[in-house]
């Protein structure tokens, strides 16, 4: 049985972030994902939809579209059964490859031993880059709270109608969800950082048309707090953006 093994990414369709880094295990029969954290998954070739476009290898699996980069595409398309491509690079590699003797008989000839070594380290840390942005947005997740907290009882409405501490607290957990999966490199994390902003910035909106109210607190309300965390969690999403673009 002739078993191909390479290394590469994989993340979900549509998804913007870089993606998990896996073991990509092929033999005639499977295909299986290995993460530094455990596999993946382990499908039958015959159940994979694989299409090679410019953005990688699509695959369709489990009701998903899947897409994977590897370090060398031109192995794994011919392990798969892929001649031909719209990816101009791909092509051309598929070409050297055949020139070097790696398609035999419509299958892939293995490569010596050695090749099969993988050499990145476990990584239990998430990228340095993160890791500080991840854990002030989870402080301005607590100063959220801290403000829901306050203005818990209080009776502010803003807009003359909603009731400020259930919007901070819902920042608050969004915020904090969020800061945890950005540490922990879950693509989600992201969107949910956004979210929780997007309401502690309504929070403070609503709260700041009512300074006129008798009603208004900038401490008793939480706005203080409220704001400070709002402010600081819109900073550092675009701190992340910006990493992200880098």
């Amino acid at each position: 049985m002739k078993s191909t093994d390479l290394k590469g990414t994989i993340r979900m369709a549509g998804d913007a972030d870089t993606g998990i880094r896996v073991e990509v295990h092929l033999d005639d029969e499977t295909m299986s994902l290995v993460s530094p954290y455990g596999e993946l998954g382990r499908w039958p070739l015959s159940g994979l939809g694989i299409s090679a476009r410019v953005d990688g290898f699509h695959i369709k699996v489990e009701g998903e579209e899947l897409v994977l980069s590897t370090n060398d595409d031109a192995r794994f398309a011919l392990a798969v059964g892929i001649r031909s491509s719209s990816s101009p690079r791909l092509v051309r590699q598929l070409a050297s490859a055949r020139d070097d003797g790696f398609d035999v008989d419509e299958r892939l000839a293995p490569r010596p031993p050695e090749f099969r070594q993988f050499d990145f380290p476990v990584e239990t840390r998430p990228e340095p880059s993160r890791v500080p942005v991840a854990i002030a947005i989870m402080a301005a997740a607590g100063a959220l709270f801290l403000a829901a907290v306050q203005a818990y009882g209080n009776p502010l409405r803003i807009f003359g109608a909603i009731p400020l501490w259930p919007l901070w607290f819902l920042s608050a957990v969004a915020l904090g969800v969020g800061g945890f999966a950005l540490f922990n490199q879950i693509g989600a994390g992201r969107r949910l950082v956004a979210g929780g902003a997007s309401i502690g910035l309504l929070a403070l909106i609503g709260s700041l048309s009512a300074m006129g109210s008798q009603d208004f607190s900038w401490l008793g309300d939480g706005v203080f707090l409220g704001g400070t965390g709002t402010v600081l969690a819109l900073l550092l999403w675009g701190v992340d953006l910006l990493n992200r673009s880098e």
